[in-house]
């Protein structure tokens, strides 16, 4: 694989072949990372999709409810 180095500016780019691009980008495998979520997080969840929908209230009107 040959490989050529480009400077723009500060940036630095590789130029490769087009074949050479494909098999390295066939060959990358994506990195998640998954964790199962709890039984408290997915209740979390749960309720952050019900009140999506409901309307925002500025934090201003929250704290003066709370005598803050």
């Amino acid at each position: 694989m040959t490989v050529q180095t480009l400077r723009l500016g500060r940036e630095r780019f590789v130029v490769l072949k087009e074949a050479d691009y494909r098999d390295l980008q066939a060959r990358a495998r994506p990195v998640r990372m998954v964790r199962k979520a709890s039984a408290q997080d997915r209740a979390d969840i749960a309720v952050a999709l019900r009140r999506r929908g409901e309307p925002e209230r500025p934090y201003a009107e929250l704290r003066s409810e709370l005598g803050q």
